[in-house]
């Protein structure tokens, strides 16, 4: 076996495809109560980009190897595998060859979950299960209303809550969305334009219990207008690089607040809570009830440059997946 094996790293922050690079690292030394995985598949996610970027630089000591979720194989201290599989969650960086792991968060991987979705069932997926289960009271018949309805989250809370019977209302700015957000379970798709001009009740008969902003700035304002008062607004994402004003959120339209970070979820979550999420996934993956998307290409870690370069186009579907090799 060779001694050397290909990772990705970055010493500061910027552009990621100037401020990455590809360099060799041996096989790590294990530490006490640690777990050696290989890796096979870890996906580009926009907020594996994000601390690239130094959004969070306060919090990230240099230098770092990106990636915050992917699939891998036990291995042995020399680098063997053995024959079970583990999330590469909590790890030190999924863009290597090699990533280890404190055994006492390992999530194992079943043997009839494929390694494509077991690669990506972490980030998306927990956030939306959390949200949907934990975070928001949402009940079976309750209106939930989000925006942001092309980015790939949007397909698993449509999904996730028609499961627990929860009335999805996704806003788009793309109309061609639509058909794939009904598809995958959502109660009704509206194009953007029509919440800067009417609220939810006056083109549904209804208003929400909740909304959950991907956006922010005047996108989700225009969101938590439909919302009922005293109902919950929730902020996951930053598409539009604005806040929202939540002076106007909280105190005139009078909702309850909150911003998600499934870091934190994870930091309070007790070791059962953390098990029970994932093997409630893994078992609607068996079930056929929640579909993750196949990634769309698969580069090997050398070709970085191309795989950010795809993952940055608009027009593609689905994730691009690293692999060692």
């Amino acid at each position: 076996m060779p001694q050397n094996f290909p990772r990705l790293r970055f010493s500061r922050f910027g552009s990621p495809e100037q401020v990455i690079s590809l360099e060799d690292s041996g096989i790590p030394m294990l530490q006490p109560n640690q777990l050696l995985l290989r890796m096979r598949y870890a996906p580009i996610n926009p907020s594996d980009l994000i601390p690239i970027h130094g959004q969070y630089a306060h919090r990230i000591a240099l230098p770092q190897v990106p990636g915050y979720e992917g699939v891998g194989v036990s291995v042995d201290p020399h680098g063997q595998p053995t024959d079970k599989r583990a999330l590469t969650i909590t790890g030190d960086g999924s863009w290597q060859t090699f990533v280890t792991l404190e055994q006492d968060r390992v999530i194992w991987v079943p043997d009839d979950i494929d390694d494509a979705s077991a690669a990506q069932i972490y980030i998306n997926p927990l956030t939306c299960w959390v949200l949907l289960t934990q975070w928001l009271p949402l009940k079976a018949g309750d209106i939930l209303l989000i925006n942001g309805g092309g980015s790939a989250i949007s397909l698993l809370f449509c999904q996730l809550a028609a499961l627990r019977g929860i009335r999805l209302v996704v806003v788009v700015r793309n109309a061609a969305h639509r058909q794939a957000l009904l598809n995958a379970g959502a109660w009704r798709v509206l194009e953007g334009e029509l919440l800067q001009q009417y609220r939810l009740q006056q083109l549904t008969g209804h208003t929400a219990r909740a909304a959950i902003d991907c956006v922010g700035g005047e996108d989700g304002v225009h969101l938590a207008r439909s919302v009922s008062t005293t109902g919950d607004f929730v902020a996951l994402g930053l598409l539009g690089n604005q806040q929202v004003d939540w002076q106007y959120i909280t105190h005139q339209l009078r909702l309850r607040t909150s911003l998600f970070h499934l870091r934190k979820w994870n930091a309070q979550a007790t070791p059962v809570q953390w098990q029970a999420a994932f093997q409630q996934l893994f078992h609607l993956v068996r079930r056929g009830q929640l579909e993750l998307r196949p990634p769309a290409a698969i580069y090997p870690l050398r070709h970085y440059r191309l795989a950010l370069q795809h993952a940055a186009d608009s027009q593609t579907q689905g994730k691009i997946f690293f692999t060692p090799a």
